[in-house]
């Protein structure tokens, strides 16, 4: 049963020293930043860059389907490159 007088485990001292607390790690983790710093080279990701026309081998998903309904040519839609940061 608890007590009358309750001792409180974090002080609001505490909590504030906490808040400002930050970790640092030796290893760095691939994959935690992508997307944080851009790519020269071209790649896969959610924002656009350029088209080029298709050549046998490219992925059948990268096709810009209505601009072949346009143009009756098969073209390719280029995104940007998402690095990961290394410190």
């Amino acid at each position: 049963m608890p007590s009358a007088v309750s001792s409180e485990l974090l002080t609001p001292e505490l909590l504030a020293q906490l808040e400002r607390l930050e970790l640092v790690t030796r290893k760095v983790f691939r994959g935690r930043m992508k997307g944080e710093r851009r790519s020269k080279r071209k790649g896969q990701s959610v924002e656009f860059a350029d088209f080029r026309n298709y050549v046998a081998g490219d992925d059948l998903r990268l096709l810009d389907w209505n601009l072949y309904a346009r143009l009756d040519k098969l073209i390719i839609k280029l995104f940007l490159e998402e690095e990961d940061l290394h410190f």
